[in-house]
């Protein structure tokens, strides 16, 4: 049996279940920076394998992509594609992430100009958009 995840919000009014999960990847993607302040760090799972408690608020990014946060501590917890039959959940959100893989990072073309990318972890970049020359 795959391992359940479970994830809330800092005031626990939206909490999550949800597994398996792939693995995590931190966004560097312009929208991902600001909806966090940083960049995000996210791992996906199936619709039918999630059931969330209390009523997140939903915020349109563009007409299909969404991020869903508390309504009432703004706590940051999910990102969804309406034409995608997954959503990710926000790895902080997790109570305990143990066991949870790290994929690498995307859309490194849009990262901060305030941080480097690890150079150790090089392998696992993904530049999805203005790739170093």
């Amino acid at each position: 049996m795959s391992k359940k995840f479970k994830g809330q919000c800092v005031c626990g009014q939206v909490s999550f279940v949800a597994g398996p999960l792939k693995p995590l990847w931190y966004c560097h993607c312009d929208q991902c920076r600001t909806m966090t302040g940083h960049y995000m760090a996210a791992a996906q799972t199936g619709l039918s394998d999630i059931e969330i408690t209390g009523e997140p608020r939903w915020y349109y990014v563009t007409q299909k992509s969404r991020y869903g946060f508390c309504p009432n501590c703004g706590s940051q917890l999910f990102w969804r594609n309406d034409d995608e039959e997954y959503m990710s959940v926000t790895g902080g959100s997790l109570d305990d992430a143990s066991g949870l893989a790290v994929g690498g990072h995307i859309f490194t073309g849009e990262k901060g100009k305030y941080y480097k990318l690890p150079e150790h972890e090089s392998k696992y970049i993904k530049y999805w958009k203005d790739p170093p020359k």
